[in-house]
């Protein structure tokens, strides 16, 4: 038989050959989805171990900072409170314009 004559002759299959390729394709389906699941794993972990590293930095910085600035420990706390005073008054002050107003609008 000729290479024309094998390009001529249409592609026979059979259900046996179907079967055998069909369980070939599971099997690198199978391995594809073990390669993933493992690079998955890899990268978690290499998520979790760049955030524990950032956070143990941070953690270092400020106990740095605590160590060589002891007399800022004492007026960090105020200033934060003052912010969140201020930040309430802001907001209690508008509530009483923003009912006022939504009043007006509803006559």
């Amino acid at each position: 038989m000729s290479d024309e004559e094998k390009l001529e002759k249409p592609y026979q299959s059979s259900p046996e050959k179907t079967l055998i390729t069909l369980e070939q394709l599971s099997q690198t389906i199978e391995v594809m989805t073990s390669v993933v699941n493992r690079l998955r794993q890899h990268l978690s972990q290499q998520l979790e171990h760049q955030l524990l590293t950032q956070n143990t930095e941070k953690q270092d910085s400020l106990n740095a900072e605590m160590k060589t600035n002891p007399s800022d420990l004492d007026s960090q706390p105020k200033e934060s409170n003052e912010i969140e005073k201020n930040a309430l008054l802001e907001v209690k002050q508008q509530i009483p314009n923003s009912l006022k107003k939504e009043k007006k609008i509803l006559h």
